[in-house]
């Protein structure tokens, strides 16, 4: 999560459940869990955050900040040219799951609620599409022939590998992902 100077108690909640949800799961991970050792009272949680849901929604929110914080503008910052800033956001993917291979937060959130909880289940469904629209845009700003199928295609082998690599502890499937970009980017 990203830091701040002076965290309110609304932050401070939101960071102590973002590590519990991200380690334990939404559904396996109840409340007294998630403020264990925080010295953080439920009725302080239940001020700002009238349910689970609620907090896990905040939790995404925050997620999905942390996205363009910690993945996208490192990798963008590599290079000015598009497509080695599409390459680029599969290395600086990898090397946050060699630090911790945790996967995405919001695809684990999507997964968990579909059919049980709309506002989560959207959640999960924007991070996937943001990720996929970033790809289409840089897809575009490369001058590639249909960035849109493109975008997709590699937005595709993107998230595939971000939960392959989870499944299977494996960080490196990106480098068997980014040779297939590399076709992709080739046509």
């Amino acid at each position: 999560m990203a830091d701040t100077a002076t965290p309110t108690k609304k932050q401070e909640i939101i960071a102590q459940a973002y590590d519990a949800f991200y380690d334990g799961g939404f559904h396996a991970t109840g409340i007294d869990t998630v403020m264990a050792n925080s010295g953080i009272s439920k009725r302080t949680l239940y001020k700002y955050f009238p349910s689970k849901e609620d907090l896990i929604e905040a939790v995404l929110d925050q997620y999905g900040e942390d996205t363009d914080t910690y993945l996208f503008q490192p990798a963008l910052a590599r290079s000015g040219d598009p497509r080695e800033q599409i390459l680029a956001l599969f290395d600086v993917r990898r090397e946050m799951m060699e630090r911790t291979c945790r996967g995405c937060l919001a695809m684990k959130a999507g997964q968990e609620y579909i059919g049980k909880h709309e506002g989560i289940t959207a959640r999960g469904r924007a991070a996937s599409e943001y990720v996929e629209g970033r790809f289409i845009e840089l897809c575009e700003k490369a001058g590639l022939a249909n960035p849109l199928d493109t975008g997709r295609q590699i937005g595709l082998l993107f998230q595939g590998a971000a939960l392959t690599a989870q499944m299977q502890q494996k960080p490196s499937v990106f480098e068997t992902a980014k040779k297939a970009v590399h076709i992709l980017l080739a046509a």
